[in-house]
């Protein structure tokens, strides 16, 4: 053990490290050797029903149906195949970019005035928790490529083809940078204030430059922090689908084509290859998440006292007026989209088809068409439904594992696999599990019950992560009595840990209510969901628009207002107990 209390040994990330033994000593019988596992129960036959068994019939079918094994050689000699997973890579290294711009931005942040940083988080934060469709709805209206409608094309000179091939990558990689650098820049916000403040003096009074500082002391520092950011990016990634199926026109789609979408549209493929290619896809994302988080793993002796580390010296007057104009600079860089899809929602569809903003048409029309039918407000109530389902469902099986997996004694290496298995589980692509649970679902498919069970195995492999590290910092004295009387201490270790169990359920809300995949996979079109409604809606995107838009920002509203809600919790839960 080190002075202040952790441990020595390299620890893999995510692995529990208290500063404190908050157990009390026990007689421990031979029936309580499996006792810690049963809080495992539940979560377990939820993730191993949903996740890990199709997984392992897709494997299975990879190799043994049609040429067997000779399915993934067939599936690589597939130029569009060979082009979809170096798109795949490409969206991955993406997630490197994201985090970062937000590791940049927060290092800006933390010389802000409290005003200006607030309003620079909630403009990066925002798009985190709208759906990837909607921001790629949002930046193909930006980048239209008819210089009369698109709002870039209008002021710049040459009637530039962003939607066109070689700068199609450009618009939907910003849409994705625009979209999850707010996660990684929360994350790092929090996790800079936590490097141990002896550090940097050191550093300092050995004339180590800021550069170099950042490079040698605080990258450094912040690797754990660094593992949660990247693990939520890169789940984002490993799943891009919605995003190029509605920013890039069908002209150029082959040209960001992802595995996903491929496996999708290919139906010659026939069931081996089809099982060989999500398979291939699964791999390379666990590959990617497992190698990355494995490098990032380490730690770095925490402050010893509970008191805030102190402030940075205070920077030259013209130093903080350069950062206030860069922030708000950035505020209104990502404000921008949200300002032209809500700038579109208020102008009919047929202004929109043929003038720009500038041209007038300005009234509630579309958001009148939107609900003319019904059909939008039944799914908006649906939605809802199996939002909230899916809430429950999360939070009862990953409180209970993460609690098994701090407090309940499961064995250390039994733990410490389990981690290992939940960060793969994390980034696994819906598609790889769809055929064989569509297979065994059968015509409950669609239901809500089936469905909520999928959304709620798929989110609970990080659900569990993000629990198991704040559950691991609770204080001794509030588990040591119910633990030294006999029975759980469940609910005074939810209480302590309140922040991370409310952003756990917004994650899971956020993720039930804005997934396309999944319904598209599963219950097309039988499920009364908001964003295939908004697929539907996006195939009239000429002549449609406005009435996409309105439907967009309204499906914005929802998981946006949650996240103000909550923003005094979710930041502090996601990051509470990421080891330092």
């Amino acid at each position: 053990m080190k002075p202040d209390g952790t441990s020595s040994e390299r620890a893999l990330l995510f692995e529990a490290a208290p500063l404190l033994d908050t157990r009390v000593p026990a007689r421990w019988h031979r029936r309580a050797r499996w006792r810690p596992w049963t809080y495992l129960l539940f979560a377990a036959v939820l993730v191993g029903g949903v996740l890990v068994a199709p997984l392992v019939a897709t494997a299975v079918a990879s190799l043994t149906e049609e040429d067997g094994p000779a399915n993934y050689r067939a599936v690589l000699a597939d130029p569009e195949i060979r082009q979809a997973l170096v798109n795949n890579v490409i969206w991955l290294l993406l997630a490197v970019l994201v985090c970062a711009a937000g590791l940049g931005l927060a290092l800006l942040a933390r010389n802000l005035p409290p005003r200006t940083r607030a309003v620079l988080t909630a403009a990066l934060a925002l798009p985190a928790v709208i759906s990837p469709l909607t921001a790629g709805i949002a930046f193909r209206l930006i980048f239209d490529t008819n210089p009369g409608r698109g709002v870039v094309n209008a002021v710049l000179p040459g009637q530039v083809l962003f939607l066109g091939p070689g700068w199609i990558w450009l618009v939907l990689g910003s849409a994705f940078v625009w979209q999850w650098t707010g996660v990684a820049f929360l994350v790092f916000q929090a996790g800079l204030p936590q490097v141990p403040a002896d550090l940097r003096r050191v550093a300092r009074v050995l004339g180590v430059g800021p550069l170099r500082r950042l490079r040698l002391v605080e990258i450094p520092a912040l690797f754990p922090t660094a593992a949660l950011a990247f693990l939520i990016v890169l789940t984002a990634a490993a799943r891009v689908f919605d995003i190029v199926l509605i920013g890039a026109p069908g002209a150029v789609q082959s040209e960001l084509e992802v595995v996903g979408l491929t496996w999708w549209r290919r139906q010659d493929l026939g069931p081996g290859r089809s099982s060989a290619l999500a398979f291939l896809q699964f791999a390379v994302a666990a590959a990617v998440a497992l190698a990355v988080l494995w490098r990032l793993r380490g730690e770095l002796p925490g402050r010893p006292g509970g008191s805030p580390p102190p402030p940075p010296p205070p920077s030259p007057s013209a130093t903080r007026l350069a950062h206030r104009v860069l922030a708000l600079a950035a505020a209104v860089l990502w404000a921008a989209p949200f300002g032209v899809l809500l700038l579109t929602s208020w102008r009919s569809s047929e202004a929109v088809a043929t003038s720009g903003p500038w041209a007038g048409g300005y009234g509630p029309e579309s958001y009148a068409d939107a609900f003319a039918d019904g059909t939008f407000a039944e799914a908006l109530a649906g939605t809802a439904v199996r939002a909230v389902f899916v809430v429950v469902i999360v939070l009862v099986a990953a409180v209970l594992a993460a609690y098994g997996l701090t407090h309940a004694r499961v064995p250390h290496h039994g733990g410490r696999a389990t981690v290992v298995v939940l960060t793969a589980l994390a980034v696994l692509p819906p598609q790889v599990i769809a055929r064989p649970l569509g297979a065994v679902l059968g015509q409950w498919v669609g239901g809500v019950v089936a469905l909520s069970v999928v959304y709620a195995a798929l989110m609970l492999p990080l659900a569990v992560l993000v629990l198991r590290n704040a559950f691991a910092t609770v204080r001794a004295p509030v588990v040591a009595r119910p633990l030294a009387e006999g029975r759980s201490a469940v609910y005074e270790v939810v209480l302590e840990s309140g922040p991370a169990v409310v952003a756990v359920a917004v994650l899971a809300f956020v993720l039930a209510w804005n997934d396309l995949v999944v319904g598209l996979f599963l219950s097309w079109p039988a499920a009364n969901q908001v964003p295939l409604v908004l697929l539907q809606q996006a195939r009239q995107f000429s002549t449609g628009a406005g009435t996409l838009a309105a439907e967009a920002v309204v499906a914005s509203a929802v998981p946006m207002l949650l996240a103000v809600l909550t923003a005094r919790v979710l930041v502090r839960g996601l990051t509470q107990g990421v080891r330092r």
